[in-house]
């Protein structure tokens, strides 16, 4: 190819390049003016509020971490930080350029402001998990300051806001100290059991006395766990053993035993056994069916009484607004029959008490029992059983503890050495009589021995 060709297809090349630039701007200069027209304006703010309810979702999922904070603690292992990281900064980019658009809209002002008082509780319980906080806390600063809100109104509530946060952090540091046992703790084992369906711990507690052993359990299938981390549950935690004093030898073996197994020995050991069934266990054997149970009007609530329809005569409230309530009085002792039905109605919890004996391999299948159960035992003690854990419902969200939200997020770390048990050693001393004979006195020292092994 010649110079001039070349030379040709160059200024052809970048005159093409020139007239495509041409094009978009002309583009954008023509939809500028389409947006400064009244039609214009009209799409841009439909469009703008369709988009404000993405803020909504943010909110909710602001909510549902500040949950996740105080009920689970966050585990991000170090090889996924980067991922988790990069998630978490996408997410916010998005979100946060959906709510800068939209700033104006009461649904993204709104959202931004009641989701402030959310972020307290993932700061308090994840302030150690830096690559989650600090795209986040950008992302706060970013919209809160540039949302559409008056200014006079954003200062006050940001005021508020930061003052919340500052009383937020004293009263949560001051309960947790408050709280905290005046003992020491430390954990020689902890693992997850053999069929996997709970964690344990074995904790040495050195207190005023001689000091004590427990174990501790938590089922292992309540977390929640996505793909770059893991959020661990709190509150089912259950000590099931205790052992006094602190001594040396403490062993525990986890096994395995049937269904049939379990209910033979447990009909054996005790024929008059019996398991108080919910409602939820009811309805599954059908035994909600005939079920009815008679109640006096004294001894239900007043919302309860008036969900039926009456109230009591012994009630000043009822006694004075009966009619207002539109309902009929009746003496205390006055019985009312109700089915199972009504009872869930009202906010009663039927039971039912089956003899063990009396259960079916079947049904003890529909309850959840499963073929093979991990047993605990300690030396030659059964101190744990799965098949008496689920049908007592012992690690249900019923059963869930609210408190668990002041635990401390960080698992202590494991000493299998244990701790220096102080014993006690005998010594023997002479002392001479008034007699010149002489008498062998025992005296007790308290000495510390070797670390204990496990």
């Amino acid at each position: 190819m010649s110079t001039n060709a070349r030379k040709s297809n160059a200024l052809n090349g970048r005159q093409a390049a020139a007239d495509a630039g041409d094009q978009i701007r002309n583009a954008w200069e023509t939809a500028k003016e389409a947006i400064r027209t009244k039609n214009g304006h009209y799409f841009v703010f439909a469009v703008q509020f369709l988009l404000s309810f993405l803020s909504v979702l943010y909110l909710k999922g602001v909510i549902q971490l500040a949950y996740n904070s105080m009920f689970y603690r966050l585990s991000i292992p170090e090889e996924n930080r980067g991922k988790y990281c990069f998630l978490v900064t996408l997410a916010c980019i998005f979100f946060g350029a959906v709510m800068l658009f939209t700033r104006r809209q009461i649904v993204t002002r709104l959202s931004i402001m009641i989701s402030m008082p959310f972020y307290l509780p993932i700061i308090l319980f994840n302030y150690k998990h830096l690559v989650l906080l600090v795209p986040l806390g950008i992302m706060v600063v970013v919209t809160y300051l540039a949302s559409g809100t008056k200014e006079g109104p954003k200062t006050i509530l940001g005021a508020v806001f930061l003052m919340m946060y500052v009383l937020g952090v004293f009263v949560f540091l001051t309960v947790q100290s408050i709280l905290q046992p005046a003992i020491e703790e430390t954990v020689i084992e902890r693992g997850v059991t053999p069929g996997g369906s709970y964690r344990y711990s074995v904790v040495q507690v050195l207190d005023q006395g001689d000091g004590n052993t427990y174990v501790a359990i938590e089922p292992n299938d309540a977390d929640v766990e996505y793909k770059h981390s893991k959020w661990y549950a709190k509150g089912f935690r259950q000590e099931i053993y205790r052992e006094r004093p602190l001594k040396k030898g403490f062993k525990i073996e986890w096994t395995t035993q049937t269904r049939a197994e379990i209910t033979k020995e447990l009909i054996t050991k005790n024929p008059s056994t019996v398991f108080i069934l919910n409602a939820d266990q009811m309805k599954t054997l059908g035994l909600n069916v005939g079920y009815a149970k008679e109640f006096k009007i004294g001894s239900l609530s007043r919302s309860q009484r008036h969900k039926l329809g009456y109230g009591s005569t012994d009630d000043p409230i009822d006694k004075r607004f009966g009619r207002f309530f539109r309902v009929e009085m009746m003496e205390p002792d006055y019985t009312v029959t109700l089915d199972f039905d009504k009872m869930v109605e009202i906010g009663l919890t039927p039971t039912y008490e089956f003899r063990l004996s009396r259960m079916t391999d079947d049904q003890l299948e529909l309850l959840g029992v499963p073929e093979e159960n991990e047993v605990l035992k300690v030396g030659k003690k059964v101190v744990f059983r799965e098949y008496v854990a689920v049908l007592e419902r012992r690690f249900s969200e019923e059963n869930r503890d609210l408190g668990a939200f002041l635990e401390k997020n960080e698992e202590p770390e494991v000493h299998p050495e244990g701790v220096e048990i102080p014993v006690k050693e005998t010594t023997t001393e002479s002392t001479e009589t008034t007699t010149g004979t002489t008498t062998t006195e025992e005296t007790t020292t308290e000495t510390t021995a070797a670390q204990v092994m496990w």
